[in-house]
């Protein structure tokens, strides 16, 4: 989902708007929770987080400082759906890489700097899905059991981007789809 910003110092502010009207009054409204955040930056992370602490929202945090015996309690609530949202930002997956089971929805609020981060974060989504409804040993886990998952088809993965993340963006879906994904007059783009 493609919003506006004026110049590079709004980006940000029109990032953290555009999610307060567009996005946020839909999770609100939603009943279905797991819904994971995934935030590039500590500074979009605080802001997130402040923001959800005023509405009040059932979330949980993995994030720079999360303590390692925190971070089992806090995957298992959202497996669980005791927490609609977890926040989750890159440096975290940068040096954990856990598989987070119980996302349905992942939202990227803000493109990694690393481009193999994006297939990463949805890979692990779908393994962590696999692993939340089978036992561990049941099955021998690949790529193909994945994919042919019921249900695991049924997840989705929303972008916020902006005209100031084209090389973010060019990372992951190439020069061309970044460039009409940024000059379109539509600001929703599906890949399959």
């Amino acid at each position: 989902m493609r919003f506006g910003a004026n110049t590079v110092a709004e980006a940000d502010n029109a990032r953290l708007e555009y999610f307060v009207q567009k996005v946020f009054p839909k999770i609100k409204d939603s009943d279905e929770g797991g819904i994971m955040l995934f935030i590039s930056s500590y500074y979009e992370y605080v802001r997130l987080r402040n923001f959800l602490k005023s509405q009040n929202a059932s979330f949980c945090l993995l994030g720079d400082y999360t303590e390692p015996r925190d971070v089992t309690r806090i995957r298992n609530w959202f497996r669980k759906g005791e927490k609609k949202i977890m926040l989750y930002t890159e440096r975290f997956h940068f040096y954990r890489r856990y598989k987070i089971g119980g996302v349905r929805n992942l939202i990227i609020y803000s493109l990694p700097q690393r481009k193999e981060f994006f297939p990463e974060v949805s890979v692990s989504c779908k393994i962590g899905y696999f692993f939340s409804h089978w036992s561990a040993n049941s099955l021998k886990l690949n790529f193909e059991v994945v994919n042919m998952l019921e249900g695991a088809d049924d997840m989705t993965c929303t972008v916020l981007f902006s005209q100031f993340d084209q090389l973010q963006l060019e990372r992951i879906v190439g020069t061309t789809s970044a460039r009409r994904m940024i000059t379109s007059e539509k600001g929703v783009f599906v890949f399959c």
